[in-house]
């Protein structure tokens, strides 16, 4: 019995996820969210998406951060997320994301756009 449970504790262990939460802040310039921008993970399976909320905040629960994000609000634009982040502000107006990790700075880039 003991046997059993050790196995299964095991099986339990092995099979979960670690997800990592990453926000997002979009906004169009300097304090004006933009609410309902749509956040996908470009070609996974399933989708994995959101939208921002009113305040222009949105998350989402990645268990790989080595992906492609597309934002899309009528225009689409597209960026690469990186190893650590944990929050990302997007500024739409001048086409700017900068990653953060425990509110420090890891790295400032451009959109693209489609």
């Amino acid at each position: 019995m003991i046997l059993v449970l050790s196995i299964l504790g095991l099986l339990n262990c092995y099979c979960q996820n670690s997800f990592k939460k990453v926000s997002f802040e979009i906004l169009y310039e300097e304090n004006d969210p933009l609410p309902g921008t749509n956040i996908m993970v470009k070609n996974s399976i399933p989708i994995i998406e959101t939208q921002s909320d009113f305040n222009g905040k949105a998350e989402l629960n990645l268990n790989d951060l080595n992906v492609n994000v597309e934002l899309s609000y009528g225009p689409r634009f597209k960026f690469k997320l990186i190893e650590n982040v944990d929050f990302i502000k997007v500024y739409l107006k001048k086409k700017k994301v900068t990653y953060y990790s425990k509110n420090k700075i890891l790295k400032k880039g451009k959109l693209k756009g489609y």
